[in-house]
C-alpha cells in the first residue's frame, strides 16, 4: 500500500484515531489497575485481574449487554486496533525484560541435577501430551487444515511452559522461598521458562513459513536461534557489562540507566524479530544480562518494573483480554475441547513434575508440591497466546481457550501449593542452611552491598582497598573506588588515549607508588586525567575482585572535596571506606584534616577509617601484609559490627584473630572499700569475648580469646597489640560530633594515634 503524502511529508494520526487511542488506553489501564487491586485484595495475582479488564471490556461482556457501546468504544477497524497492539507489544517486551533479570542463574546452577531432572519431565511430558490432545482436535479449531502439525507443536509449547511470578508470589507469601523445596521449585520454573521460549521461538518460525517448509525452516530456525545464543552467551554478559560501567561512568543516574535498559530490550528485540525467533526472545536474554550487572541495582530495577507492572503491562493484559470471548466457549463442541485441554494441562504438569521429582529423589509431597506450583501458566501462557494469534496459528476459539487454561491454572496453583508445601518436612541440613542464611541477613554485612573508596592513591587508601577486597570477595558486594579532582586539576584528555592503549597491551595495571613514607604524594603523571586512571588502575589491582565487582569513577569538583564525597556517598551506599591515617595529628591538634572530618561527621552511612601504620608503608602492596589481628571489644554493636569486618577479613587472608576484652580496675573498683573482686568483671568479659569467638566460627575464621585487666583499656590494646606483634587491630565505635570536629572516644583515638600498626576504625552514624 502506497501511503499517500502532501508535499512529500507523511500525514500523521487523524484527530479521530487518536482520540479513540487515548480513550482506549485510559479506559484499559483505568479497569486493568482496578481490577489488578481487588485481584490482589483477594489474595490472587494481579495479572487475573488485568486479564478481566479485557474480557470485561471486550466482547465477552460488554459487546454481549452493550454491543453497540462495545462498537463505539472499540470500533472494528484493523488500523484502530494496531495502534492500541503497539503500546501492548511494547508492555510484553518489557514484561519478558524484567523474567529475564529475575531469572538466576546462579540459583540454576546450584540446583542444577534436582532443578533439571524436575523441568525437564515437567516440559516433556505436557509437551507429548499436549501435541497429542492438539492432533486429534476437530479441524474446526485450526486456521488452516495444512497447519496440524504447526499448530499441534504451538499448544504443546502452550501447554509446557509455566509462570515463575504466580509461583514466586506464593512462595514469598507462605514465606517459603528459601525453602530447598521453594528454591527447587523457582530453579526448575526457570529452567522451564528458558526452554519455553526456545521452543516458541522455532514454533513461530515454523507457523510463518507454512507446513510446506516445515523441515527446511526448522533446521534453519534452529540453526539461527543456537547461533544467536551461543553469541549471546559468549559474548552478552561482557558486552551488556560494559555499556552499563560506560552509561554509568559518563551519564550516572536511575533514568540514564533505565533508558539503556529499554535500548537494549528493544534492539535485541529486533534483532530476534529479524531472525524470525520472536522479539520477546531477545528481550528475555538481555534481561538475564542485565539481571547480573550491578550498576543497574535496586533502585533502577524498581524505576524499570515500576513503570512496566503499573502501566505498560496491565495495557498488554488488557489488550489481551479483549480477544477473548466467552460466549463461544457456551457452544458444546467448544466446551469439551476446552475441558479435554485444560485437563491434559493440569495431569501433564502434575505427572512430568512429579516423575522428575522423583527421579532426582524427592520426596512424595515434594513431587506433589512442584506439580502444583509448576502447573500455573499466568502471564507467560498469555503472552504465548498472543504470539500464536500474531502469527497466524491460532484461532479465536483456541486463544480463548488458551486464556482459559491460563487463568484456571494460576486460580488453582496457590491452594495446591500452600496444603502440599505445608507437608514438606524440613531436614537438619536445611535447617542449618536457613539458620544461617538469617543470621547473614541479620548481620551488618550481610546488609552491605555497595561500598564507596575515595581515593588518592595514598598508602592508607592502597591498604584500606586490600582490606575491602577481602571483605568483598565471595559476597554480593560492589566497591566504588572515586577519584576527586579540583577545578584546577581538569585537563584535556590529551595522553589519556594513549596511556588507554599502552594499559590495553600491557601485561598488567600501573601501579602507584608514593614518593612519600606517608604515601601522601603521588608521582607525577602527564595531566590530572592520567594520575586519575592509574591511580585507579592501582586501586583496583590492591582490591583484587572480579570485575563485576569494581567500579572507578573520577568525580570533577570546584568546591569542597568532602561535600562531593558526601553527595556521591549519599547515592545509596552502605558503608564508606576511608584512607586517613597519614591525616593523623592535623596541624590544629585535631585527630583528622578538616576535609576527612567532614566526611566522618556528616556521612550518611557507617565509615571505615584505615590507616596503615608508618611503620612499614610498603604493607599495602603486599598480599601477606596482614597474618595477625587484634580485635578489642566490649560487647555493644559497634564492637560486633567491627567483629564481622575482622573475621572476614581474617578468613580470606589466613589470618587469626585475637579478642580482646580490657577490665577496666578503675571502673569496677568501689570508692573507699579497697580492692575489689573482679571475678565477676572477668566472667562477664568471658561472655563477651565467646559470643565473639563464635561469630569468628561460623564465619571460619582462626580465633583466640583473651580476657585481661588494666587501669586504662586503650594502653593495655596497645601493648598488646606490640607484644603479639599484631598487623591490624580492628575497632568498633559511634561517632560522637563536637562542636568543632568528630570524636570517636578518647581510648579509640589514643589507639589510633599509638598503635605500632594499621588500624581500621569502624564507625556508625
Amino acid at each position: 500500500m502506497i501511503l499517500e503524502t502532501s508535499g512529500g511529508v507523511l500525514p500523521p494520526l487523524s484527530e479521530h484515531q487518536l482520540l479513540f487511542l487515548l480513550a482506549q488506553l485510559f479506559l484499559l489501564l483505568l479497569t486493568a489497575r482496578l481490577l489488578g487491586e481487588a485481584a490482589k485484595y483477594a489474595g490472587l495475582p494481579s495479572v487475573l485481574g488485568e486479564l478481566l479488564a479485557g474480557i470485561v471490556l471486550g466482547p465477552s461482556l460488554l459487546g454481549t449487554v452493550a454491543p453497540g457501546l462495545f462498537t463505539m468504544l472499540f470500533p472494528q477497524s484493523a488500523m484502530q486496533y494496531h495502534l492500541l497492539e503497539v503500546v501492548s507489544w511494547l508492555g510484553l517486551i518489557m514484561l519478558l525484560f524484567i523474567t529475564g533479570f529475575e531469572t538466576d542463574l546462579d540459583l540454576i546452577a546450584s540446583r542444577a541435577k534436582t532443578a533439571t531432572y524436575t523441568a525437564g519431565a515437567s516440559i516433556l511430558v505436557p509437551f507429548v501430551m499436549g501435541f497429542g490432545v492438539a492432533y486429534l482436535l476437530p479441524a474446526q479449531f485450526l486456521v488452516a487444515s495444512d497447519q496440524r502439525l504447526v499448530f499441534s507443536l504451538f499448544i504443546a509449547t502452550a501447554l509446557s511452559i509455566s509462570a515463575i511470578p504466580v509461583i514466586a508470589k506464593v512462595l514469598i507469601d507462605m514465606e517459603l522461598i528459601d525453602r530447598d523445596i521453594g528454591q527447587i521449585t523457582i530453579a526448575s520454573g526457570m529452567i522451564n521458562d528458558t526452554v519455553g521460549w526456545i521452543l516458541l521461538a522455532v514454533v513461530a518460525g515454523l507457523a510463518r513459513s507454512g507446513s510446506g517448509e516445515a523441515l527446511d525452516t526448522a533446521g534453519q530456525t534452529i540453526l539461527l536461534l543456537f547461533l544467536f545464543l551461543g553469541g549471546a552467551f559468549l559474548l552478552g554478559g561482557r558486552f551488556v557489562g560494559g555499556i552499563f560501567r560506560w552509561v554509568d561512568n559518563t551519564i550516572g543516574g536511575d533514568v540514564a540507566l533505565t533508558t539503556t535498559a529499554m535500548i537494549l530490550a528493544l534492539g535485541v528485540g529486533s534483532i530476534t524479530q529479524y531472525l524470525g525467533l520472536e522479539a520477546v526472545l531477545g528481550a528475555f536474554i538481555v534481561g538475564i544480562f542485565v539481571g547480573r550487572v550491578k550498576r543497574f541495582d535496586q533502585a533502577a530495577q524498581h524505576s524499570f518494573e515500576v513503570i512496566t507492572l503499573g502501566v505498560f503491562a496491565p495495557i498488554f493484559f488488557a489488550t489481551a483480554g479483549l480477544r477473548v470471548d466467552l460466549a463461544a466457549l457456551l457452544a458444546p463442541p467448544t466446551l469439551l475441547a476446552a475441558g479435554v485441554v485444560l485437563a491434559v494441562a493440569i495431569a501433564g504438569k502434575f505427572a512430568g513434575s512429579f516423575v522428575g521429582a522423583k527421579a532426582a529423589g524427592l520426596s512424595n509431597w515434594e513431587g506433589i508440591a512442584l506439580g502444583s506450583g509448576l502447573n500455573a501458566r499466568g502471564a507467560l501462557e498469555i503472552i504465548v497466546a498472543t504470539i500464536g494469534i500474531s502469527v497466524g496459528v491460532l484461532t479465536g476459539t483456541m486463544y480463548t481457550i488458551i486464556v482459559v487454561v491460563a487463568i484456571v491454572t494460576s486460580l488453582i496453583a496457590p491452594p495446591l501449593l500452600r496444603v502440599s508445601l505445608a507437608r514438606v518436612e524440613m531436614s537438619e541440613s536445611e535447617a542449618e542452611r536457613l539458620a544461617q542464611k538469617e543470621r547473614e541477613e541479620q548481620s551488618f554485612l550481610g546488609n552491605v552491598v555497595r561500598v564507596l573508596l575515595p581515593t588518592r592513591c595514598s598508602v592508607d587508601s592502597l591498604f584500606a582497598a586490600r582490606l575491602v577486597g577481602h571483605v568483598a570477595r565471595n559476597r554480593e558486594m560492589e566497591v566504588t573506588c572515586t577519584y576527586v579532582t579540583r577545578g584546577e586539576e581538569r585537563a584535556t584528555s590529551g595522553g589519556s588515549l594513549a596511556r588507554r592503549i599502552k594499559r590495553v597491551f600491557s601485561r598488567s595495571p600501573s601501579i602507584v607508588r608514593p614518593t612519600e613514607p606517608d604515601g601522601g604524594v603521588v608521582q607525577p603523571a602527564d595531566d590530572a586525567s592520567d594520575r586519575a586512571e592509574t591511580c585507579l588502575d592501582s586501586m583496583t589491582e590492591r582490591l583484587s575482585l572480579p570485575p563485576k565487582q569494581v567500579r572507578s569513577t573520577v568525580r570533577n569538583t570546584n568546591g569542597n572535596v568532602s561535600e562531593t564525597v558526601l553527595d556521591e556517598a549519599g547515592q545509596g551506599y552502605d558503608m564508606l571506606v576511608l584512607g586517613a591515617g597519614r591525616y593523623l595529628r592535623a596541624a590544629d591538634g585535631s585527630l583528622f584534616s578538616a576535609e576527612i572530618d567532614d566526611v566522618l561527621q556528616e556521612s550518611p552511612c557507617p565509615v571505615m577509617a584505615v590507616s596503615a601504620g608508618e611503620a612499614n608503608p610498603e604493607r599495602a602492596y603486599r598480599d601477606d601484609s596482614v597474618r595477625r589481628i587484634l580485635l578489642p571489644t566490649i560487647g555493644n554493636e559497634y564492637s560486633r559490627q567491627a567483629a564481622e569486618i575482622a573475621f572476614a577479613i581474617a578468613n580470606e587472608c589466613d589470618a587469626s584473630v585475637e579478642i580482646l576484652h580490657v577490665v577496666n580496675r578503675l571502673q569496677v573498683e568501689e570508692p573507699f572499700v579497697g580492692e575489689a573482686d573482679l571475678s565477676e568483671a572477668i566472667e562477664f568479659g568471658e561472655d563477651i569475648v565467646e559470643r565473639e569467638a563464635e561469630l569468628g566460627r561460623q564465619m571460619g575464621a582462626t580465633v583466640r580469646k583473651r580476657v585481661s585487666i588494666g587501669d586504662r583499656p586503650e594502653r593495655s590494646v596497645v601493648e598488646r597489640a606490640m607484644l603479639e606483634r599484631t598487623d591490624l587491630v580492628v575497632l568498633g565505635t559511634k561517632t560522637r560530633p563536637l562542636s568543632r570536629r568528630v570524636f570517636f572516644g578518647h581510648r579509640v583515638e589514643h589507639i589510633l594515634r599509638n598503635a605500632p600498626c594499621a588500624v581500621a576504625v569502624v564507625s556508625s552514624p
